[in-house]
């Protein structure tokens, strides 16, 4: 096993410059600290190895990865995961990922420095290799990381039906699904694999309009809703991947004439709290977000304790039919 002495030989520096590094004390430059790190993968070591090799010490302490917390869902879910982790004895290193591959390398990085005895991921960037390699246990929460990490998700499928369906029944003839990028491999994919099956099924017209990572970072979609209207001037329903969206299309709609639900009906999706104080209400598909950070915290505590988890645990949604629809 590689120490410490290992890597200051490799890196070329004084064993006080490893240790500065790995504590991220002191004035460093770039080019010391890209050398160190380099010198630690090559060795392939591991610092916190050690103290969890003696005694298996824990830490109680759980590191959290998410995407902005300035969407509602995701701070909603991390209030969730704390609540959850406080109750079973643990306290969180929350990291705001912003979807930089970087970002989320460097934070898997430093949460295994800081001794961290798992992870819970809820930003993925597609990937894996930083994951696997921190020899953490890691369970993500509403994303998909590999097969080979357990994930806890709400029944998108299910979600994106109820909505479809929903919407269908209304009389909608002419439907627009708001999506994310569906190249990121979600687990909220699923919301539009059940929106087009339904679609098809019906013989309705339908079109996917994918949102951006960028608007999610700035939660702001009115470019994407306002060209749905001018490319689909008669659509008269949609469903929106997140009630964030959704209440823009609303916005959309009074701006530019069309009245809601008379001309369009609209279903959001999250359930977060703001979605029954906007105006209109809104009908959307709740998530249970308090069952997911409960049960994600449980599944990461699970595999700490060294017992084999699900690789994947599905939770129901439900529709909440209010005055949009």
């Amino acid at each position: 096993m590689s120490t410490i002495k290992d890597v200051a030989l490799k890196a070329g520096v004084s064993i006080a410059t490893v240790s500065r590094v790995l504590n991220n004390r002191g004035a460093i430059s770039e080019a010391t600290r890209k050398a160190v790190f380099q010198a630690m993968e090559e060795l392939d070591y591991h610092p916190n190895e050690v103290a969890r090799s003696l005694g298996k010490q824990r830490s109680k302490i759980i590191g959290l990865i998410l995407p902005p917390l300035t969407h509602q869902f995701y701070a909603e879910l991390a209030t969730s995961i704390e609540d959850a982790a406080y109750r079973h004895g643990y306290k969180l290193m929350l990291c705001n990922s912003f979807f930089d591959s970087e970002k989320e390398k460097s934070y898997v990085e430093m949460l295994r420095r800081n001794m961290v005895d798992g992870i819970i991921v809820g930003s993925h960037t597609g990937e894996t290799d930083y994951f696997k390699n921190s020899r953490l246990p890691i369970v993500s929460v509403e994303t998909i990381i590999s097969d080979d990490i357990p994930a806890v998700v709400s029944d998108n499928f299910q979600g994106g039906s109820l909505a479809t369906r929903h919407l269908l029944a209304k009389g909608c003839k002419n439907l627009v699904h708001v999506s994310g990028e569906l190249r990121l491999r979600l687990s909220s994919d699923e919301r539009a694999g059940a929106f087009t099956q339904l679609c098809e099924q019906a013989g309705v017209r339908h079109h996917i309009f994918e949102a951006t990572e960028q608007m999610l970072r700035d939660l702001n979609y009115s470019e994407i809703v306002t060209r749905i209207f001018h490319e689909i001037p008669d659509v008269d329903g949609i469903f929106a991947s997140s009630d964030i969206i959704a209440a823009e299309c609303v916005k959309t709609c009074a701006a530019l004439g069309y009245r809601v639900p008379e001309d369009v009906k609209i279903v959001g999706f999250d359930g977060i709290s703001f979605s029954k104080m906007f105006h209109p209400p809104l009908t959307t598909i709740r998530q249970d977000i308090p069952a997911l950070g409960l049960e994600c915290v449980r599944q990461l505590l699970t595999s700490i304790a060294g017992e084999d988890v699900q690789n994947r645990t599905v939770l129901p949604v439900n529709l909440i039919e209010r005055k949009t629809t």
